[in-house]
């Protein structure tokens, strides 16, 4: 069973969209919406969102993974040699191992695209055409499954 902790941080990456835009709103230096003026937050930063926004600490770090996990992110911390505070103030250096953390999750999301472009056109399509299943065949294939964890 997942721990609090786990559970609003995967509540707070379901809702990283919508919560992103109000941090833009309240923060436009460190979330800008165009890609080129994205900078590395500072180490700091989740807890004074956390504070300010009235969040819990782990629903606040799901919010920014998805930030975080972003090409335009990782391409900031490539970049730049200090991160940044909320309020755009110059802040901490940026350590190498952020940095290849940074160039790791880069080369996952070229990976990423570059499957998605090899896919074949006609799977693509048999998928989409695929007929909803009934709930009796999706009941089987959830029982299915069950009955393979267990052996």
């Amino acid at each position: 069973m997942p721990s609090t902790f786990q559970i609003e941080r995967n509540r707070g990456s379901k809702e990283a969209r919508q919560q992103l835009a109000v941090l833009r709103d309240k923060w436009p230096i460190a979330f800008p919406a165009d890609a080129k003026d994205v900078r590395t937050l500072a180490i700091s930063a989740a807890g004074e969102i956390a504070a300010t926004m009235n969040w819990s600490l782990p629903y606040t770090l799901g919010v920014l993974a998805r930030w975080k996990m972003s090409s335009a992110y990782c391409k900031s911390v490539l970049a730049h040699e200090h991160r940044i505070g909320l309020d755009g103030s110059t802040a901490e250096p940026i350590d190498a191992n952020a940095k290849d953390l940074a160039a790791k999750q880069l080369e996952r999301l070229a990976a990423r695209e570059t499957a998605k472009a090899a896919e074949p056109v006609s799977m693509k399509r048999k998928s989409a055409e695929r007929p909803p299943e009934t709930p009796e065949q999706l009941r089987a294939r959830i029982r299915t499954s069950l009955m393979r964890r267990k052996a």
